[in-house]
């Protein structure tokens, strides 16, 4: 694609494709934009860059924006590969500080409208954090709408009350008679697999969600392969309560490690499926969890989360646990003919 902003070049690139030494200035460019928008970010390697932009489940599409000096912003695309959400297009635009208020990121915009015109979606999806408010003047600029607010929340892991979590753990076999916990580290057991994918459709089905979002059509197959990419750059320990007569599986909570940062721990989700609630299994899965993680990888500083606001169990764990607010993460939507009006009104 030819270059739409003077002095850049917009390109499409191929991840795979691209050797080390062609990826490291995209990675250390799109780190920089990870740090603003997440003040403690510890910087992705180039190899966890490759595996976390090309894991199975979505298309994508990939452009980089290049100035005298080498990548100055970026534009990723993609859209469920199991036919769900057709007309959503997910969009997610980076620019750097110094690159911004030339017109970037509306040539990026332009590039996912064609996108979207091509695959016939209607509606762009996209998120901006509050810690970059260039991003907010943006948004509202283009007249996109929030859909969902996405609160980050953390810990120091010094400050955790082993007491408290040891006591969930202690009290989950008098709260919940009936069900039992075990700790898997890594991929889940063969016979877990498909249990597991009900799970996961579950938290996406009843996680708050914008309007019209439909959950992915998980099985055991492609979670298998979905969580063996993600485990090529992270480490994973996760809690599941069993429900004993059955042998399914009814809740889960699960932390990460990246490879290349042992100072934070990353809480994925805790979730117990509504058949199962009122017993307290949130707690007793949380605790077993953290606790596991206090034993075998020792060192690390923070935890952190995200919680929809709405999500009032899941909040009033983490505030009992001493989890606090960092940043917010808004989701946002667009329509493709609002995107093309704003577009036009600035070329005209």
């Amino acid at each position: 694609m030819s270059a739409s902003v003077t002095g850049y070049d917009i390109r499409e690139i191929v991840i795979p494709d691209l050797d080390d030494s062609q990826l490291e200035p995209i990675v250390a460019a799109s780190n920089r934009i990870r740090a603003e928008r997440r003040p403690r970010a510890v910087d992705l390697s180039t190899q966890e860059y490759r595996i976390f932009t090309t894991s199975p489940g979505s298309v994508r599409w990939h452009y980089v924006v290049s100035g005298e000096h080498g990548p100055a912003a970026y534009l990723n695309l993609r859209y469920p590969d199991d036919g769900t959400n057709p007309s959503l297009l997910q969009v997610s635009i980076g620019v750097l500080p110094e690159h911004r208020r030339k017109g970037i990121a509306t040539a990026l915009l332009g590039r996912a409208v064609r996108s979207a015109r091509e695959l016939g979606r209607i509606t762009l999806a996209g998120e901006m954090f509050d810690t970059v408010p260039a991003a907010a003047s943006f948004v509202e600029a283009i007249g996109a709408r929030k859909t969902l607010d996405l609160h980050h929340n953390v810990v120091e892991i010094a400050d955790l009350d082993l007491e408290l979590l040891q006591r969930w753990q202690r009290e989950g076999p008098d709260r919940a008679p009936g069900y039992s916990v075990t700790v898997v580290e890594g991929m889940y057991p063969d016979d877990l697999l498909e249990g597991m994918a009900h799970l996961y459709l579950v938290l996406e089905r009843d996680a708050p969600m914008p309007e019209g979002w439909e959950p992915r059509n998980w099985t055991g197959g492609f979670l298998e392969s979905w969580l063996g990419n993600f485990l090529k750059g992270a480490e994973l320990i996760t809690a599941i309560v069993i429900e004993d007569r059955s042998g399914a599986p009814a809740g889960m909570s699960q932390l990460g490690r990246r490879h290349s940062d042992d100072t934070t721990w990353f809480v994925t989700t805790t979730m117990v499926d509504p058949d199962h609630r009122g017993r307290a299994l949130g707690k007793w899965v949380k605790a077993a969890s953290c606790l596991r993680a206090t034993e075998i990888w020792p060192g690390a500083k923070w935890m952190e989360t995200g919680n929809a606001f709405t999500n009032e169990p899941m909040l009033a764990i983490n505030h009992a646990m001493g989890f606090r607010h960092e940043f917010t993460m808004s989701e946002v939507e667009l329509g493709v003919d609002d995107a093309e009006a704003y577009l036009a009104s600035k070329s005209g």
